[in-house]
């Protein structure tokens, strides 16, 4: 098995106030590494679109320990790294020209039939291809537990912009999401060095609201919720660790 390695230069809109690589840049991508492998690995779009499948995401765990800036080189890479019969497992590494890693992340997808709304064994549709069992981050994916106290509530309309061609909300558009929690003034002085994502259920249009709720556990660690008006279960949780 081979990693996909390309080359990528950070251009003005991927960035935020500072110049600096936005979060939503790092899911954009990843996404787009994961897209490009999975066809070139015979399971992507026109695979899925043939079939009527779609990859939906389910967990995400990415490590930052340096935001690349406006033009800087960068090098990416992904590779397949785990398969069970339900879940595949994704690894992404975002490194600067030198080689040293910026940005690491590991992620997990599920696919599913969009007739029906259900995942499928993976075997079902020949879903086979070869792996490398190499980590980018060791993590389990755990559970992120439910919000028991909010400190910060946060209700955001829906756009068409947010839908993708799976009909629901992108994978890319919840970190956006999540970081409208905190103020101004914080996201000033806010450092992340670690997020971790579990999707549960997907985002539609016709949801037309979602609300993002935040609670501080201690000074660096906040979990984020992520649902709508009419549902009161969290369609998406979230972990942010700040530096210290």
């Amino acid at each position: 098995m081979d990693k996909l390695i390309k080359r990528h230069k950070i251009s003005n809109y991927e960035c935020d106030r500072n110049g600096q690589l936005k979060i939503s840049g790092i899911f954009h991508l990843m996404q787009d590494m994961a897209d490009d492998h999975a066809e070139k690995l015979n399971v992507g779009y026109t695979f899925y679109k043939q079939h009527k499948l779609a990859w939906v995401g389910r967990a995400y765990h990415i490590k930052i320990y340096s935001l690349p800036k406006i033009f800087d080189g960068i090098v990416l890479e992904t590779w397949p790294c785990g398969r069970t019969a339900l879940i595949a497992t994704r690894e992404f590494l975002i490194k600067d020209e030198k080689g040293s890693v910026l940005i690491a992340g590991s992620s997990q997808w599920a696919m599913i039939d969009t007739t029906k709304a259900v995942p499928i064994k993976l075997d079902d549709f020949g879903l086979t291809y070869d792996i490398l069992p190499e980590r980018a981050v060791e993590t389990s994916f755990k559970k992120i537990h439910a919000i028991q106290q909010p400190a910060n509530e946060k209700q955001i309309q829906l756009r068409e912009d947010d839908i993708d061609s799976n009909g629901h909300v992108n994978n890319c558009v919840y970190p956006m999401w999540a970081m409208e929690c905190f103020t101004k003034e914080f996201k000033e002085k806010f450092i992340l060095e670690e997020m971790e994502i579990n999707f549960k259920k997907s985002v539609f249009i016709e949801d037309k609201f979602i609300t993002a709720k935040i609670q501080n556990n201690g000074e660096t660690e906040f979990l984020i919720s992520i649902g709508t008006r009419e549902k009161e279960s969290a369609l998406i949780r979230t972990r942010f660790r700040r530096a210290e």
